[in-house]
């Protein structure tokens, strides 16, 4: 009878560490989504600026070797934001097709004294987990 328990703890031992390891094995460390520049758009609406689509974003999927990924991801489209008034003060540019992860925003200075470099490119996806670079 202590041989038939002591079998079955190292099976359920066994069991249990094998269920760890695979499961850590199936977990996606480095989810890596588009976000569709959601945050840097609200930031312009959310400051009372009109945003004109003009043209829509359009997604393809890319394959990314630093992350042995492939991602939906947009690859153009084009947005400009204007203040009551109809003066420009912003746009964001998605670019011309290529599966990169990058968008440009470009801004009049005049309006944000603050950002004198008048663009900027910056990611599209948003990461969850460990990050690769």
């Amino acid at each position: 009878m202590k041989t038939l328990i002591n079998k079955s703890y190292y099976y359920a031992l066994l069991f249990g560490l094998v269920f760890v390891f695979t499961s850590c094995e199936k977990a996606d460390n480095n989810a890596i989504v588009s976000n569709d520049a959601q945050q840097a758009r609200k930031a312009y609406t959310d400051k009372a600026y009109i945003e004109i689509e003009v043209s829509p974003i359009v997604k393809t999927s890319c394959y990314f070797v630093q992350w042995d990924k492939i991602i939906m991801t947009p690859v153009s489209g084009f947005f400009e934001y204007y203040d009551t008034e109809n003066n420009w003060v912003a746009s964001i540019d998605f670019g011309d097709g290529t599966c990169d992860q990058w968008a440009t925003k470009s801004w009049d200075v005049d309006a944000f004294p603050d950002y004198p470099n008048s663009s900027k490119d910056f990611s599209v996806f948003d990461y969850s987990g460990k990050k690769d670079k």
